[in-house]
């Protein structure tokens, strides 16, 4: 993630799978047999929300000069 661009396309990009895995649980507990497949989208649903302010966070710090620290 080498510039602020790609980052924010990056960002754009994991919030629209975040999205979508929210339709398909919402979906999927329609039905109840499908409860280890509705954890694991949960599990990845919340591994892009993680990621997407991770890379937020970054995207801040390269537009305003900062560092980290």
């Amino acid at each position: 993630m080498g510039n602020p661009q790609t980052l924010k396309s990056h960002i754009q990009e994991l919030k629209r799978k975040h999205r979508k895995l929210d339709d398909e649980i919402s979906e999927l507990e329609k039905h109840f047999n499908v409860m280890d497949q509705i954890r694991k989208l949960k599990t990845t649903k919340l591994w892009y929300k993680d990621e997407i302010y991770r890379l937020e966070r970054q995207l801040y710090q390269m537009e305003n000069g900062l560092n980290g620290f």
